[in-house]
């Protein structure tokens, strides 16, 4: 986004609509700078003789730089852009296997947000508040580095016009120097030196060419700028007697009577009028001054008309770039994401509030099958915990996502018969079951190799869907991993108890 490019009017009300009034401050080398997790960074770990994952808080410090500035520094300390990164973040260490997206652990953050028109050795710089991918970009986090947020008004500027009387009056721009010479002294007699015989060539230095002003630059602030220049005094003689010179001159008298004759306008007196802006009220004083140092009414009238005819347009040429600015987007917050290049939304959330307002299909993105013991049931039972695990969410309360037809796909061929193939690839000690943390980590992929959805969907839909095991099975609960036939025996034993 650029700066408005419009004539000056008055003291500009900086920041202006393009900033957002909150200074915000600029990553550097230290310690005290920090990038906080938004969403748990998921990790395979081994718990027993299994591998579940495991959601991690993580944090990392702006202290452990790589690439960042050598030669740009804040409060001395080297500045983080956009290539710069650091090394590992810290609190995913139990996660040995590495985690659910990026394979890694203790890995690296990288930034994602970052200032617009502030750069460093020609690299955007990287401040509080701003997006980062943390671990590899196993998931995401936020710069968090707040000191004073104090804010300073600018100098207050009462310097005087160059070439007015109080400029005059003042000092500046005086010279005080040793070299200058001792006044004359009246009737003193002094010695002069004989001129030289041989003629010197003092180089005088050519002065530089004067640069042209671009349209609309203006030269003095709170000086108005015309379109055309006032008119001056003239002879008041007829408008056609005035042509012949001298001898129009002498013919004052016939020149008034044809003035007299002449038709005039109309049209409402400018002082008549009133002023709408500074900028006319600047013109209704020049106006003023125009009648009274003798220039003609009806030029004062048409000087006065074409000036504030091209005002108005100007105002409305501003007003019409005004609107057709990009205005921000306010963040969103909570379960809905926009997508980026579309205009259906990212809605994630329980069943019973997608599935309502999913012009798609709402997916369940921890099977529903896992964790009842029978079939699905009637949609008068959806908020009936009987006949499922312990401590296991209802059918309308399974964490679930808005997808696309072509993203679920149909009932053999889509998600959840890829879902029934990896489930009975799982190793576990009783057949049909395995533990939670393994269903979920398989559910996580499923979404994860969605082409055409967005990262952010992704990472929301693993973060709540963790969430929601972690907080109601645990994931080392078994759950069931076979549609048919309907456990019994053994799996049905072990899934009634929610232990192996």
């Amino acid at each position: 986004m650029s700066i408005p490019r419009d004539n000056y009017v008055g003291e500009p009300d900086y920041p202006t609509p393009w900033t957002t009034k909150q200074p915000r401050e600029g990553l550097r080398d230290l310690d005290e700078a920090k990038i906080v997790s938004l969403s748990p960074d998921v990790c395979l770990t081994p718990v027993g003789s299994s591998v579940v994952p495991i959601p991690y808080p993580i944090v990392d410090y702006c202290g452990h730089d790589k690439d960042y500035t050598p030669s740009v520094r804040f409060t001395g300390k080297k500045a983080m852009v956009r290539r710069s990164c650091t090394t590992h973040v810290h609190g995913d260490a139990p996660g040995t296997k590495k985690g659910v997206k990026s394979g890694t652990v203790e890995n690296i953050c990288e930034p994602i947000g970052h200032a617009d028109q502030v750069r460093a050795e020609g690299s955007h710089v990287i401040r509080h508040l701003d997006r980062f991918w943390m671990n590899n970009r196993n998931t995401q986090g936020e710069a968090i580095f707040v000191r004073g947020t104090q804010t300073y008004a600018s100098p207050e500027d009462d310097d005087p016009v160059p070439g007015s009387l109080r400029w005059n009056g003042s000092d500046e721009g005086r010279v005080i120097s040793d070299a200058s010479p001792e006044p004359l002294i009246m009737g003193a007699q002094y010695a002069q030196a004989a001129p030289a015989t041989v003629p010197q060539t003092v180089p005088v230095p050519a002065r530089p060419a004067p640069m042209p002003r671009p349209p609309g630059q203006v030269i003095r602030p709170n000086v108005p700028q015309w379109n055309r220049p006032p008119p001056r005094p003239s002879i008041k003689v007829g408008k056609w007697v005035g042509r012949l010179g001298r001898f129009g001159r002498a013919m004052t008298g016939v020149g008034a009577f044809i003035e007299g004759m002449w038709p005039t306008s109309t049209a409402m007196p400018w002082y008549d009028e009133m002023p709408q802006d500074d900028f006319e009220r600047a013109l209704f004083r020049k106006a003023r001054e125009l009648e009274e140092q003798g220039v003609d009414v009806d030029d004062v009238q048409e000087w006065f008309r074409s000036e504030r005819a091209e005002n108005a347009r100007r105002r409305r040429q501003q007003e019409t770039e005004e609107r057709q600015q990009p205005q921000p987007l306010p963040q969103t917050q909570g379960a809905r994401v926009d997508e980026e290049g579309s205009q259906r939304r990212c809605i994630v959330g329980p069943y019973e509030e997608i599935e309502p307002i999913c012009r798609g299909n709402a997916h369940h993105i921890v099977p529903d099958m896992a964790y009842r013991l029978g079939r699905r049931p009637a949609k008068s039972e959806y908020d009936s915990t009987e006949n499922r695990i312990p401590n296991a969410p209802t059918l309308n309360q399974g964490m679930s996502i808005c997808l696309l037809s072509r993203q679920h796909g149909s009932d053999s061929e889509g998600l959840h018969g890829i879902l029934r193939q990896r489930f009975a690839e799982l190793a576990s000690p009783v057949p049909g079951t395995a533990p939670m943390g393994a269903i979920l980590a398989e559910s996580i992929k499923v979404i994860e190799d969605i082409p055409d959805l967005p990262e952010e969907c992704k990472a929301l839909a693993t973060a709540m869907a963790t969430g929601q095991v972690a907080s109601k099975t645990g994931f080392a609960a078994p759950g069931r991993t076979r549609e048919r036939p309907l456990p019994s025996g053994d799996a049905e034993t072990v899934l009634r108890r929610g232990h192996y």
